[in-house]
């Protein structure tokens, strides 16, 4: 089985009669459409395409300039084999997760239906199958928008599509059932542990699917982490005829047990028999693996692991990866659950909703403890059919996950009070309803699984979950706060969170969610809220990252994401993307996600800042070098420096695991070395990159061969990692050299103060960053050049939309707010000759949508180039500026 070599699980060579479990992903026929009897032979799926699972239709749709995806019905249509030796078996199709409704047809026949796009869930296809032969599998599935079924919305695409591994199971017709919302039929309670003594509580979900009453023999065999067989119980058992039947809870005590935690993640493994009644034939086996750790949320000293304080560090993650969307295969889940115990994290927040199985063996195996909830997200549909869908998708996420140590919380009813939809008498009565649905919810959770804590993650509005009467319904509160991101500034949630703990002193609380976007391709020396640069992320965690330490009531965080994934409504830097990863789509890491290593490696660490920022640009501070700064992290006291190998002088000192260092730049490629000692071993970190110097002063100086490229109303970098081209920030024109003549930068209003750029999905372009700022007002842009031949390009954008803008909920009022589209009319004249006359972006060209215009120009004398803007109507505008000299 690929999930046990993957993990290096123990493997007992025991042959089991009859037992047989693989996957069938592959050649199946898709139709990304609706089909008039989807599950009929006499479809011609002759051309269809051939697709493997994992699988989704919105890999592509979900990130072009067409607003929305396709949210609808689906087909996969495959002839599966099932050889002669499965009959008189049981045979089973075990589903890991199909977004979100389906439908099994087995040779033109229902097997059933599932709701809820993040379960488990299988069929018992026996009666459905012929054996010897082909056997035709179609399966209805569709991501189409149900009131009645969570999530209905959310600040992520509902990719559609069989997205995780689909398998057939064949069992004896005596077997340990999978019929208990698809778990594994063996349930591993440790109801108490101490550091001498442990007891382990066993119960199992047994089928008989013969006619007739039977007995069985049923063992179960306890081994240490090394594999030393340490205790077993057994028994005989009645099974009554095509019946499933809960054997008796079995329990063992053991002595020392060695404990599980994040430092020392060690597995026991059970392995469970059953035999028939003479255990000479064994009929089937279940290998499950479980640890031991008690553990305590308290509301004024946080979380206890068996027994000492821990503070729980984190993220939460989505199944996203670039050009996959959500069917992601095994070996991607394995990567960030790597990625984030090398970070030193401790803590996963399975956000919004429970991911594939492997991503939870590992984090059993890794030591990261867990919080898995259900995909109730902003609100509910009142009502008894959501909620029975909730209640089922909880004994599906508790049953599935529940022997698994990591797991510490089960959550539900994600910022459930975001977007309430009424208002007045009728608000209340909706409260009153979500506070229904919350009770019903957790006193399910509670009887399922006593063992473990309870969580709301509420958004940051204490008075929105007073008025549904929420504090007191979960046992734990987790906050959602983004003060300095989408409002407000960093001190705002200290302010936030003692005011909480002032008034809520015995609810234990983990900030479940914050964060800053980052835009990896974007750079600033001043950065501002929603510059969506690094630099201003980095300002954000270290304010947060201190606040979350000093305060021993907050029992953890976790940072809101691990990766970059998608959310198809957005626009920002980067369409389609909410960039608060600190690892990108494509998992390369931000300058976030070394400060968090270097603050939690136990290893020692030194990891420079900004590494993915290859090219890099900027104007000359003096004695043909640019100066500008970098951050180096590091758990070390001090760091030394050689820049093209030339020290910088001193050590630097590492202060809370930043060192800030000014880097003379040259021109060309500039290397960079840090280094410091540990314990007599010499630690180090590489950098390098290629610098565009652009002259101090144009006069007399040849400009680079990428030219000067200029990014105007925007004191951001921004690097063009497809062409290698750096954009650098504007500057006032002075004489000899370039830059803009009057003017203002357009900066668009929102509830929390105007914005350093737009927030529009610029249309035609991946370029966004370029259009979505700019000068407005203004009278000339100059550059003064020597005689030559030179090609300029102007680069437009309109950036007042056509139509009002939907608001996302999840930007909490930061939405960027524009006036109504007025005639924008002017005149464009390159050294007194017009290039452009009477020119209207909007109506020429269209709004938000990029616009290049390319001007070749041949400079006879010393008088450079001069690009004069003349106002026939409202104001002109410039959003960027490029010149290269052809020769």
């Amino acid at each position: 089985m690929k999930k046990l070599l993957l993990f290096s699980l123990l493997f007992f060579a025991v042959f089991v009669h009859g037992q047989k479990k693989y996957s069938i992903n592959e050649s199946w026929k898709f139709s990304r459409a609706p089909l008039e009897e989807g599950w009929k032979k006499s479809i011609d799926d002759k051309n269809r395409e051939i697709i493997s699972i994992p699988h989704t239709w919105n890999d592509k749709d979900a990130l072009d300039d067409m607003p929305g995806y396709y949210r609808g019905v689906g087909w996969y249509r495959k002839n599966v084999f099932i050889d002669n030796e499965s009959e008189n078996k049981t045979m089973y199709i075990y589903f890991e997760g199909v977004n979100q409704e389906m439908e099994l047809y087995v040779n033109e026949q229902l097997v059933g239906k599932h709701k809820g796009g993040y379960t488990r869930f299988c069929f018992n296809i026996t009666p459905f199958i012929k054996c010897g032969t082909y056997n035709l599998f179609a399966i209805k599935v569709d991501n189409a928008y149900n009131a009645a079924i969570p999530p209905l919305s959310a600040d992520f695409t509902f990719f559609g599509g069989i997205y995780r591994d689909v398998y057939l199971i064949r069992k004896e017709k005596i077997h340990i059932s999978p019929n208990d919302f698809a778990s594994s039929g063996v349930y591993v309670k440790t109801p108490r542990v101490s550091a001498d003594e442990a007891l382990v509580e066993v119960k199992t979900f047994l089928s008989n699917k013969f006619p007739r009453n039977e007995k069985i023999r049923l063992e179960h065999h306890f081994y240490s982490p090394s594999g030393e067989e340490i205790a077993d119980i057994s028994g005989s058992l009645r099974l009554l005829s095509d019946t499933d039947t809960w054997d008796d809870s079995k329990q063992v005590k053991v002595k020392n047990p060695q404990l599980w935690s994040p430092d020392s993640p060690v597995l026991y493994t059970l392995k469970t028999l059953v035999w028939d009644e003479k255990g000479k034939i064994l009929l089937d086996q279940v290998v499950s693996s479980f640890g031991f750790r008690w553990f305590e949320f308290t509301a004024d000293k946080g979380f206890f692991l068996n027994g000492k304080p821990l503070k729980l560090i984190g993220t939460n993650r989505h199944q996203c990866y670039e050009n996959f969307g959500f069917a992601l295969r095994d070996e991607m889940h394995v990567k960030d659950i790597l990625l984030l115990k090398e970070m030193g994290a401790n803590f996963l927040r399975v956000s919004h909703y429970p991911q594939d199985p492997v991503l939870m063996d590992l984090c059993d195996k890794l030591g990261i403890l867990t919080s898995v909830e259900i995909p109730i997200v902003n609100a509910i549909t009142e009502g008894q059919e959501f909620l029975d869908n909730s209640l089922n998708m909880i004994k599906e996420m508790v049953k599935q996950d529940f022997n698994h140590p990591s797991v510490v919380i089960w959550a539900y009813m994600n910022e459930v009070m975001l977007r309430p939809p009424f208002s007045g008498e009728r608000h209340k009565q909706y409260c009153q309803e979500v506070n229904r649905q919350a009770r019903t919810i957790d006193g399910l959770l509670r009887k399922e699984d006593p063992s473990r804590y309870t969580m709301i993650p509420f958004h940051g509005s204490m008075t929105a979950y007073e008025a549904a009467g929420l504090f007191d319904v979960p046992q734990i509160i987790g906050w959602n706060l983004y003060q300095g991101w989408y409002g407000g500034t960093f001190a705002g949630f200290d302010t936030f969170m003692d005011l909480f703990h002032e008034k809520y002193p015995d609810k234990p609380s983990i900030i479940t969610e914050y964060g800053a976007d980052v835009d990896p391709r974007l750079h600033s020396f001043s950065p501002e809220r929603f510059d969506y640069t690094a630099e201003y992320a980095n300002l954000y965690h270290d304010h947060y990252l201190k606040t979350i330490i000093d305060r021993d009531y907050i029992a953890g965080a976790a940072i809101w994401n691990l990766n970059d994934f998608h959310s198809e409504a957005r626009g920002n830097a980067v369409p389609h993307i909410n960039n608060k990863g600190i690892t990108g789509l494509d998992r390369k890491i931000k300058d976030t996600y070394s400060h968090y290593r270097a603050f939690l490696s136990k290893n020692a660490v030194i990891l420079i800042g900004s590494k993915e920022w290859k090219i890099r640009g900027g104007v000359e501070t003096g004695n043909g070098k640019c100066v500008q700064p970098l951050r180096i992290y590091s758990n070390l006291l001090e760091i030394s420096v050689m820049v093209n190998g030339k020290s910088l002088g001193t050590k630097i000192p590492v202060k809370n695991n930043v060192a800030e260092i000014n880097i003379p730049f040259e021109n060309g490629i500039n290397r960079i070395v840090a280094s410091g000692m540990k314990d007599e071993h010499l630690i180090r970190d590489f950098y390098q990159c290629d610098f565009n110097l652009i002259p101090a002063s144009l006069t007399g100086k040849n400009i680079p061969v990428n030219g000067i490229n200029v990014m105007l109303g925007s004191s951001r970098y921004f690097e063009d990692r497809i062409s290698n081209t750096i954009w650098i920030p504007e500057q006032e024109y002075k004489a000899g050299n370039w830059g803009y003549v009057g003017g203002n930068t357009f900066r668009p209003k929102s509830n929390y103060g105007n914005l350093p750029a737009s927030d529009l999905n610029i249309l035609g372009t991946t370029q966004d960053p370029l259009f979505q700022t700019q000068r407005e007002g203004l009278e000339s842009f100059k550059f003064d050049v020597d005689k030559g031949k030179y090609a300029l390009y102007l680069y437009w954008a309109e950036l007042v939309p056509a139509s009002k803008k939907e608001t996302l909920a999840y930007n909490l009022g930061s939405d960027a707010s524009y006036d109504s589209l007025e005639t924008r009319l002017f005149h464009v004249k390159i050294n007194n000759e017009y290039i452009l006359k009477d020119f209207n972006i909007a109506t020429q060209c269209g709004t938000e949508r990029a616009v290049i215009k390319k001007i070749e120009i041949d400079v006879m004398d010393n008088n450079g180039i001069s690009i004069d803007f003349e106002a026939v109507k409202g104001k002109p505008v410039l959003n960027a500026v490029r010149l290269i000299k052809l020769n």
